[in-house]
């Protein structure tokens, strides 16, 4: 009988090392906006719990945002087809509402020896029966995105099955390029990896540069680095960036939005850091990547919060000085960046 003892969420890296020792549980709950680790992880306990020959007869595998509850419960009450096991995978639990996920209780209470439920939700209400049911039977295993650093960590380990040999500062380049999206992260992998020749498996900043496809998340890699000349101080590379940005067919008032942006994410980033909020919390709440939280914090501490405020309202003239007509809008930009970089 399993205690009644509510856990803490399990750590992902943790689970792997569970599953590796053979030691399972009968039911699973991924959660968190992570979904390439949530589906790696699902794909782990499916290998390992069923046979080739399984699959077929005792896999059942469903979408919460087209069936219900009920049909979990009874593929999971039918005793397996010439197997000692059967699984049920439920992706998008979220999708239900608490008072349909009660159907799962007296299955997630009193499971069957031979049944194990594997479950996926970005996120979940901690206070329904339900979810503590789970904590209490099962495991909870945290699918939250990872930070910059060990996305990171990640792509160095990931491009080894890729037969590929990735640097950690390559991979912190990649991620600055791609963001911390790991499905973003293994596509852009495998693309370096076909590419590659095979007695060739390093991976460069030139490859990297030639093949990676910046993150519509990271919002332009260019524009990270104008702001981060920007910070630096450098007038004349800011200018000449903001010659290159202007002569890929970017518009002005584009630039000037990313540059207002920016600055105010390193003033949200420096206010968080200064009253104890982490930026996870941040980040879920106000829709900005965990990685850019990071970078922007970074940034703030060069600069100082009165030099952030300074920019803002520098920046705010340029945009009135724009509307107003007193300048066009690539020379307001451009005298704004020259107040920028001092």
């Amino acid at each position: 009988m399993a205690s009644k003892r509510r856990k803490a969420i399990q750590k992902f890296n943790d689970f792997v090392k569970d599953v590796r020792q053979g030691n399972f549980a009968s039911i699973y709950l991924f959660l968190g906006q992570e979904g390439f680790l949530a589906k790696q992880g699902s794909n782990m306990l499916i290998r390992a719990l069923l046979t080739e020959a399984d699959l077929s007869w005792n896999l059942a595998e469903y979408d919460a945002n087209d069936q219900k509850p009920g049909e979990v419960v009874g593929f999971l009450s039918t005793l397996p087809v010439l197997s000692a096991k059967r699984a049920a995978v439920v992706s998008n639990l979220h999708y239900w509402k608490a008072s349909d996920t009660e159907v799962l209780l007296p299955l997630i209470n009193d499971m069957p020896d031979y049944a194990h439920l594997i479950l996926t939700a970005t996120t979940m209400d901690k206070r329904t029966r339900c979810y503590q049911a789970i904590n209490t039977c099962g495991r909870v295993i945290d699918v939250e995105p990872l930070e910059t650093a060990a996305a990171a960590k990640w792509a160095v380990e990931r491009s080894r099955s890729y037969d590929l040999q990735l640097a950690y500062g390559g991979a912190r380049q990649l991620v600055d390029l791609v963001g911390p999206s790991l499905w973003q992260l293994d596509k852009e992998l495998e693309k370096l990896s076909l590419y590659k020749d095979v007695n060739d498996r390093v991976i460069s900043e030139d490859d990297l540069l030639l093949l990676t496809v910046p993150s519509q998340e990271v919002s332009d890699t260019a524009i990270f680095r104008f702001v981060d000349t920007l910070v630096a101080g450098s007038k004349a590379q800011s200018i000449r960036q903001l010659e290159e940005l202007l002569d890929s067919g970017r518009e002005p008032l584009s630039i000037l939005a990313m540059i207002a942006r920016q600055w105010r994410i390193m003033a949200l980033a420096w206010e968080a850091s200064q009253s104890g909020v982490s930026l996870r919390e941040v980040s879920k709440n106000q829709g900005i990547p965990q990685f850019a939280l990071e970078r922007a914090l970074n940034q703030s501490q060069r600069i100082g919060p009165q030099g952030i405020r300074k920019a803002l309202a520098e920046t705010l003239k340029a945009d009135r000085d724009i509307k107003k007509g007193y300048h066009s809008a690539p020379h307001a930009v451009e005298i704004l960046v020259a107040k920028l970089a001092k």
